[in-house]
């Protein structure tokens, strides 16, 4: 389904007899979306042995780190909110996104540090019985055990007031989590130094959305929403 949205052009000087012309409609870039096209859900799984979140499904992959500077670990007993795929179609119970390389996305439940990234799944079980509701890392999505229960089920709103961008770009942070709407649910990180190409911007101009040129742990080619802050230009 073609999805399509007002973007604002950026005008030239040249250009400023234009800049009154009315917003013109253009298709909102493949692989960006609004919150309408997300809506994805989690589920417990509890941790059998204590393991660390990383930021790239490996063992050599960095360990994801609170807003402390401390990195992000599960102690047994505790749970990972595991993920499910993108949910358009705003399905009860959507499918839980497949492990990669022994690894899977998802994030740490209260008490643990709810911060995304990926976790070892020789490390967790399923604990469907379990009475902690997996409502996402910012209680904004939804148990697909109980989809009524958090209120974040198919409640997305279309992607608005959406401009242009181009240009390359590097990431200048640690690390930062690449989502699948602006301000929504995380699904891979960037980390410093990969190059991304941008593609749109939010009306605020908070956030960016991006194609994956060359990144550590996340395929080339992926598109997604960061944050405009953790990106820098390259050098001339």
């Amino acid at each position: 389904m073609c999805l399509r949205y007002k973007v604002r052009p950026v005008a030239r000087a040249s250009q400023s007899a234009e800049a009154s012309d009315a917003d013109r409609l253009v298709a909102l870039p493949r692989g960006l979306f609004g919150t309408d096209r997300v809506d994805v859900a989690y589920e417990p799984w509890r941790a059998v042995r204590a393991t660390v979140l990383r930021v790239g499904p490996s063992t050599r992959a960095p360990t994801v780190k609170s807003d402390s500077g401390e990195p992000v670990e599960l102690a047994i007993g505790q749970y990972l909110g595991r993920q499910t795929t993108r949910n358009p179609a705003c399905l009860d119970s959507p499918p839980l996104r497949g492990a990669v390389d022994g690894f899977v996305w998802g994030y740490g439940m209260p008490p643990a540090t709810r911060k995304s990234g990926w976790l070892l799944l020789s490390a967790l079980v399923p604990d469907p019985a379990s009475d902690d509701l997996a409502c996402g890392p910012a209680d904004a999505d939804f148990d697909r055990r109980r989809p009524r229960a958090c209120g974040g089920h198919c409640d997305g709103q279309p992607l608005s007031g959406v401009r242009s961008a181009a240009g390359s770009a590097r990431v200048d942070a640690r690390e930062v989590y690449l989502r699948w709407a602006p301000g929504s649910t995380p699904f891979r990180y960037l980390v410093a130094d990969d190059e991304v190409r941008r593609l749109a911007q939010t009306a605020n101009g908070r956030w960016i959305g991006v194609e994956v040129r060359a990144a550590r742990w996340t395929s080339r080619r992926t598109r997604g929403w960061v944050l405009a802050s953790a990106l820098t230009s390259p050098p001339d």
